[in-house]
């Protein structure tokens, strides 16, 4: 729901559902087959789409 509300795309939503696990990049590029860069290109414009700029304030807006 939060995903569709911000207009995540499938990679971030699935970025985002790997980040509330409390994976750090490596651990989510691992699990993603992506490369740490890619990661945090998807976390850039998940922070850009959802108006934070940190990975706990995304997840306090996340998890309420």
């Amino acid at each position: 729901l939060f995903a569709r509300a911000y207009g995540l795309s499938t990679r971030e939503s699935e970025l985002l559902s790997h980040l509330v696990t409390g994976a750090d990049t490596r651990e989510l590029a691992r699990r993603m087959f992506l490369s740490e860069h890619t990661v945090q290109d998807h976390l850039k414009s998940v922070f850009a789409k959802t108006s934070t700029h940190s990975r706990r304030r995304l997840l306090t807006h996340v998890l309420g």
